[in-house]
């Protein structure tokens, strides 16, 4: 049977460890509130910061336009460009903004972003190049085959 004494010291680890889980729960959103305030939060930490804010917001996104997956779209249509990465971002916060979903929404929204940032392109006097312009065609029994 076990003493009073061990009860008591098992309750009191059990309330250490449930105080040094609440510290270190309090620092990270301290942290995370700092860089926020300040402008350094990283892509994962505003990732994380929008996970932890949407219960409490009552904001449950079905769909999310991810600079990362519209970006590697864009580069199935166009060879790679140093300024893509940031025409693709600014595209897709526009894009963030003024969308509404009709059905086909992830494609379309990523389709629009591209051609938002080839839009970016022009006006800033980049030459996006669409892979169809530097790969050699298809050959016709390739395309036979595929229509089979």
């Amino acid at each position: 049977m076990r003493s009073a004494r061990q009860n008591n010291l098992e309750t009191l680890v059990q309330y250490a460890r449930i105080w040094r889980y609440r510290l270190a729960t309090s620092a990270q959103r301290l942290r995370l509130a700092w860089g926020y305030a300040f402008g350094r939060l990283s892509q994962d930490d505003a990732q994380h910061v929008m996970l932890e804010c949407r219960a409490r917001a009552g904001w449950y996104p079905l769909l999310i336009l991810s600079v990362d997956e519209t970006l590697a779209q864009a580069r199935e249509n166009y060879t790679d460009h140093p300024a893509l990465p940031q025409l693709i971002d600014s595209a897709c916060a526009r894009i963030g903004d003024k969308w509404e979903d009709y059905g086909e929404a992830i494609h379309e929204a990523r389709r629009w972003a591209i051609e938002v940032a080839a839009d970016y392109a022009r006006q800033l006097n980049i030459a996006l190049i669409p892979w169809e312009d530097v790969l050699p065609p298809e050959p016709m029994s390739n395309r036979q085959s595929d229509q089979s």
